[in-house]
């Protein structure tokens, strides 16, 4: 189906926040984006509201609409979202997960040996990737639905603060395929407590890197 108006406007907004072409703090100004996409202010409003609802966007009393600056206590309830729902979705893709989905599911993993020794631009959308069909294999509607709207977020967190290390890929390289052999093996205990293992490790990773303004997160 055709893409509605509004629908172009909150895809576009969306990516250019992820991306980082709206930086954190950044003001939005309607005007401007009106202009830019040749579209009336109407949608750009109504994907706004949306936008601030799933967290990427600020809107002030006065009407002003600034790029959330995510706290560190952010990242904090984000990992604590995703420890818990995407070693769920984990265990139910071991257990559900078609023979394509476990195809795809190692293709990225072994797309993410090629972007190691490449160190591309589109490593990042590599290791995004295989999360996402694990998501999708849990198939959970809600879960599914969920950690789609979780997936965004912490993609634009990722971008502001947590990739400072290039070097931390390699451990996550190895966590994808033993949580992919995990799966293969339609073992859900071992592939939900490897996704955790993962996240939880990504997460002690990321306060280690901040860990001079980290002071009681704990």
């Amino acid at each position: 189906m055709k893409k509605t108006l509004k629908s172009q406007v909150y895809d576009y907004l969306r990516e250019q926040i992820i991306v980082g072409k709206f930086k954190p703090g950044e003001k939005l100004i309607e005007e401007k984006i009106a202009e830019t996409l040749h579209v009336s202010r109407s949608p750009i409003r109504e994907s706004i509201r949306m936008l601030e609802q799933e967290g990427f966007l600020n809107l002030s009393r006065t009407g002003g609409v600034t790029v959330v600056e995510p706290s560190l206590m952010d990242f904090r309830y984000l990992y604590e979202c995703r420890i818990g729902m995407e070693s769920l979705a984990a265990y139910y893709a071991a257990i559900r997960r078609t023979d394509e989905q476990l195809q795809l599911m190692k293709q990225e993993v072994e797309n993410t040996a090629h972007h190691k020794e490449k160190q591309d631009d589109n490593e990042k959308h590599v290791t995004v990737a295989f999360h996402d069909i694990i998501i999708e294999a849990s198939a959970n509607p809600f879960l599914i639905s969920m950690l789609r709207t979780l997936r965004g977020v912490n993609s634009f967190y990722r971008e502001v603060i947590v990739d400072k290390d290039p070097t931390y890929r390699e451990t996550a390289y190895v966590d994808h395929e033993q949580i992919w052999e995990a799966i293969a093996k339609q073992d859900a205990n071992a592939a939900k407590e490897l996704m955790k293992q993962h996240i939880e490790r990504d997460f002690t990773h990321f306060k280690n890197l901040n860990k001079d303004t980290l002071e009681g997160l704990d």
